[in-house]
């Protein structure tokens, strides 16, 4: 049986952005390419959102290599104030096919936020709905960083045992 789990966790750049810089930073153009790369092997995925110099992550996979890996985050000096908001048990990936998603999607982040009643992006204050209501915008969003690079639902498929049904009747045609 999976015991896949979603974890969100917030915390603070200890690399302040400078107000009216545009594009994806240095430091978070490097937690990508590390996430991209050491993602995969332990068959993690999810999303990444920066604003306001505060990041709003999303990690699925199996319980205990995100466990592991949240504690590398939160020792990570890229980050402070490192918070776990949320984490549940899911049967399903939401970001399946993402090693790490990246959205930059500040006017429907903001439209969300002024909906929901904040005034800015504030994700330590978010509760259960309004952190499944950011999750639902970036399920569909479009990463102008790179394309999809996993299809961790086909991995979770190919390791379950078939069905009983399956496995009597696998690859046998009525004559």
């Amino acid at each position: 049986m999976s015991n896949l789990i979603r974890m969100v966790y917030v915390s603070t750049t200890t690399n302040p952005v400078k107000p009216g810089n545009r594009g994806v930073q240095k430091d978070i153009g490097r937690i990508l390419m590390q996430a991209r790369k050491n993602n995969p092997k332990d068959e993690i995925g999810g999303v990444l959102y920066f604003s306001n110099n505060y990041f709003f992550q999303c990690l699925e996979g199996e319980q205990a290599a995100v466990n592991r890996l949240y504690k590398t985050i939160a020792d990570d000096p890229r980050h402070e104030n490192v918070q776990s908001v949320s984490v549940k048990r899911i049967h399903t990936r939401q970001f399946a096919n993402w090693s790490m998603k990246y959205v930059a999607l500040e006017d429907d982040v903001s439209r969300l936020l002024k909906e929901s009643g904040y005034a800015s992006f504030t994700p330590y204050e978010f509760d259960d709905d309004m952190i499944d209501k950011m999750l639902g915008l970036f399920t569909n969003a479009v990463d102008q960083t790179s394309r999809p690079d996993q299809n961790y639902n086909a991995t979770i498929a190919r390791n379950e045992k078939p069905g009983l049904f399956s496995r009597l009747f696998n690859g046998q045609q009525a004559a």
